[in-house]
């Protein structure tokens, strides 16, 4: 492990979730919501800080974290986009945890992304002179990321709704700061996603 490695966790949870209706990261699943879940999957790794961002669906939200003692903070821009979330995160971070020097992206909507994979994305930019490290799944890159301390001005400077996924295809380096999830491509968008999930899940046991 990096000597003095100090993670933060940004969990982005702020959209209108259109196409669903309802607020995603209160969907259930084994047991639990989505953002209880990966709350719980960010904990497990032993981050210096975790921050939840919400905007849209505010009241609920902050309601489900406060329940469940969720740390939060309210991105009032969130129609921005992403990268705004991303950061309202970062900035709520370094506010609170100066010592932190690389931070974990984590969506509330991939909820078949586990600590295994968080733990190797970790290992690989602990134990080597990257930079960043991203998951790839079906021939694209994306989050769960993490990024040092290098990135970190360059994160407060992004612009738009793709958040983190230029500046993660920029940083590829042949595949070799890449940790393969094939699992991470199964986000929850639509009612007919959910129930997708829960169908595989039943074929599964």
């Amino acid at each position: 492990m990096e000597k003095g490695a100090q993670l933060g966790v940004i969990i982005l949870a702020a959209g209108k979730a259109s196409r669903m209706g309802e607020p995603k990261a209160l969907l259930s699943y084994n047991g639990h919501s989505f953002l209880l879940n990966t709350y719980n999957l960010a904990q497990s790794v032993h981050p210096t800080g975790i921050v939840t961002v919400l905007g849209h669906y505010f009241d609920q939200m902050s309601a489900h974290c406060n329940t469940h003692k969720i740390p939060f903070v309210l991105n009032e821009t969130y129609e921005n986009g992403m990268s705004s979330s991303i950061q309202c995160g970062l900035s709520y971070l370094l506010s609170h945890f100066p010592q932190i020097n690389m931070v974990l992206i984590l969506l509330a909507d991939q909820p078949k992304i586990n600590e295994e994979h968080i733990s190797a994305l970790l290992h690989k930019v602990r134990s080597s002179k990257y930079l960043m490290v991203c998951t790839s799944y079906s021939a694209t890159y994306g989050v769960p990321a993490v990024f040092k301390k290098e990135y970190f001005h360059e994160l407060l400077e992004l612009k738009g709704e793709k958040g983190a996924k230029n500046l993660i295809e920029k940083g590829v380096l042949n595949h070799e700061n890449t940790v393969l999830c094939e699992d991470g491509r199964i986000d929850v968008d639509t009612p007919e996603d959910y129930k997708k999930l829960h169908a595989e899940k039943e074929i599964s046991k």
